[in-house]
């Protein structure tokens, strides 16, 4: 009777385990950002890439899309969180000709889909410019 105790305690505590699991969201993520500034000017889409490095349930890595008037724009990822199916994370890059991006993201992941929304603030010789709107991105 008391070894069945003990099987059943055994069962109980690796599914407990399980359900406390971080989701791996390690790799390369392509797909498509869409924003717009705040009155509804200047909206844009683009193509995006997210390449996410995983350690725990931090994240580092470079996010990387295509904006009609900037061109293609590299901004590291510098701080990141994935837990349970929530991902958050934000970075910075500096233009060669002065001003900067900033980005941050929200959103959930379920399985080979990641999508939220995301925040982007470009300060340059014309002023600050803030764009946000939803990413929809696959996993590679």
């Amino acid at each position: 009777m008391w070894q069945r105790a003990i099987l059943l305690l055994f069962f109980a505590v690796l599914s407990m385990v399980g359900c406390n699991s971080v989701p791996d969201i390690s790799g390369v993520w392509k797909g498509t950002i869409q924003a717009s500034a705040a009155g509804g000017k200047g909206n844009w889409q683009g193509s995006t890439e997210l390449t996410l490095n995983q350690s725990g349930n931090s994240l580092t890595g470079t996010f990387v899309f295509t904006q009609p008037q900037a061109g293609r724009v590299q901004v590291p990822i510098t701080s990141g969180i994935v837990s349970k199916n929530a991902v958050t994370f934000s970075g910075q890059s500096e233009f060669p000709l002065g001003g900067s991006m900033e980005v941050t993201f929200h959103g959930t992941v379920s399985g080979t889909s990641l999508t939220g929304t995301t925040d982007m603030t470009s300060r340059g010789l014309f002023g600050t410019v803030t764009n946000t709107g939803p990413l929809t991105l696959t996993k590679q």
